[in-house]
């Protein structure tokens, strides 16, 4: 029976069933839109770098020096192995060095999960044919600095693989299947496959490995 201007036990109890109902769909909303938040940090957090690294990478390789082709050609040097490479551009990040003329080297230190980036301006054409410094990729960003690079870094990556695929592979072949290593000659691959993978949370990415395919010059 209603009282004076109160409520019945059953409206009572109809109304905490209600707000409790209510609390479960809040508290999974909320859990549901935390969750999404925090893939959605954790796969920028990989993208941006990742995406920026494979820009910078086109642009050089569309941008790289030729062998026998106009008057650059003299400066041509292209060298690739499976976790580094190093040639000859005329591109430069953010367009620093468009009309120079650059040796840029990609390089992972695994020790310390970080990828390496070093560019150095050429003024003559034996430095480009002249071999990297001894012991040049375990000299620190203060060394190569005193040697003429201009050095960046990119933290928190565990896995950095090249393949080149020259005109002996055919197109249908995955880059898993291309030579991991492209030492120097008078030719150029005809694309540059890149994987890199990113530490998360500590671990290591198991995740299968995917390429991003460049092709080399401009066609």
């Amino acid at each position: 029976m209603r009282g004076s201007g109160g409520f019945t036990l059953l409206e009572v109890l109809v109304s905490m069933t209600l707000i409790a109902v209510l609390v479960v769909i809040l508290s999974m909303a909320l859990r549901s839109g935390i969750n999404a938040y925090s893939r959605a940090r954790e796969f920028n957090k990989d993208f941006f770098p990742r995406a920026a690294l494979e820009g910078l990478l086109f642009r050089q390789l569309e941008a790289v020096v030729t062998p026998g082709r106009g008057e650059l050609s003299g400066y041509f040097m292209f060298d690739g192995e499976g976790d580094k490479i190093a040639f000859v551009t005329t591109y430069g990040p953010q367009g620093v060095g468009r009309g120079g003329i650059l040796k840029v080297v990609y390089w992972l230190n695994e020790s310390e999960e970080k990828l390496y980036y070093a560019q150095k301006i050429l003024v003559s054409r034996n430095e480009a044919r002249e071999d990297l410094p001894d012991r040049f990729y375990d000299l620190s960003e203060k060394e190569l600095n005193e040697n003429g690079w201009l050095v960046a870094t990119l933290s928190g990556v565990k896995g950095l693989n090249f393949a080149y695929r020259h005109s002996a592979v055919t197109d249908e072949s995955s880059p898993d299947k291309w030579p991991e290593e492209y030492k120097k000659g008078r030719s150029l691959p005809i694309e540059v496959a890149m994987s890199v993978d990113f530490t998360k949370n500590g671990e290591k990415n198991q995740e299968e490995r995917q390429w991003y395919i460049i092709p080399v010059g401009v066609r």
